[in-house]
């Protein structure tokens, strides 16, 4: 109870935050289907874009912050890892893209010494071996397995980005307040997806009504999320949030499944197990 504060606002934080999140990932696999990936990354970073100088404003913060060469790095990781996952929405059930992104806690430990100079205790590793036996058993070819695409490797690349992400917030967010980490991640999402637009020569705006709902979705989800675990992470340690978090898979897969009739057997039952329990474990153990 006391790392809650036990207070209805923190939990309410916490409930809410992989349910924005949740509704983020299903709202970009349905925006796919009906835009680009630049388009649909354009809409996410546009909106936080126009928002967030408002918020600053407003509460007397800096915008541009220290370190501003690491902060652009951590930007375009975080977004390049956004766009990854559109791609892989496109090519792969919604339910296995978000299971194989769910890697990120284990490649945050496997990197971490190299970016924040923190190691992980020996017992981790058993944790990062689970996550990756996890991996292996749900793309490991059988008859029920779809084909491996790029999809599946945009999902774990995608991953190891938003890893990297995490890891260079936790450097940046000692210097900077956390809406000019925000504003970072949409200016360099904003002109990574604008430049393929303008160099194809693809609509940048929407041409169908439904292509415009769906990339609304998108922005209001993404600020909604983004504030909210913000929120949460003021009131109750990193490491609870991580594990709760992880309730965005359930979510989303029972999404998949219910409406987008995606297959669901049991090697992704068991691998998804094993890769959130042993996030979660990587979340709750301490470093060195």
């Amino acid at each position: 109870m006391t790392a809650l504060r036990s207070t209805p606002g923190a939990l309410l934080w916490v409930i809410l935050a992989p349910l924005f999140y949740a509704a983020l990932s299903v709202s970009a696999k349905l925006a796919a289907g009906h835009l680009t990936v630049w388009q649909v990354g354009l809409g996410r970073f546009s909106f936080g874009l126009l928002v967030v100088p408002f918020i600053v404003k407003a509460l007397g913060l800096s915008l541009w912050g220290q370190k501003r060469f690491l902060l652009t790095v951590r930007g375009l990781c975080g977004s390049v890892a956004f766009l990854l996952l559109v791609a892989a929405f496109k090519m792969i059930p919604l339910s296995l893209a978000m299971v194989l992104f769910y890697l990120y806690p284990a490649f945050t430990a496997i990197l971490s010494p190299w970016v924040t100079g923190e190691s992980p205790i020996k017992i981790a590793w058993l944790f990062i071996c689970g996550a990756f036996i996890g991996t292996s058993l749900i793309l490991w070819p059988h008859e029920a397995s779809a084909t491996l695409n790029l999809g599946h490797l945009f999902a774990v690349v995608a991953s190891v980005l938003c890893a990297l992400t995490l890891l260079l917030v936790r450097r940046l967010g000692r210097e900077n307040n956390i809406y000019t980490l925000f504003f970072y991640l949409c200016l360099t999402g904003a002109l990574t997806s604008l430049g393929p637009l303008m160099i194809q020569n693809l609509p940048i705006l929407p041409i169908t009504m439904t292509a415009w709902v769906g990339i609304a979705a998108v922005a209001v989800f993404s600020i909604a999320a983004q504030l909210s675990i913000n929120q949460a992470l003021v009131r109750i340690p990193a490491t609870i949030v991580s594990v709760i978090m992880t309730a965005e898979i359930p979510l989303v897969a029972g999404v998949g499944v219910i409406f987008l009739d995606e297959p669901f057997g049991w090697r992704l039952i068991f691998g998804a197990s094993l890769i959130f329990g042993c996030g979660g474990g990587l979340s709750l153990l301490p470093s060195k």
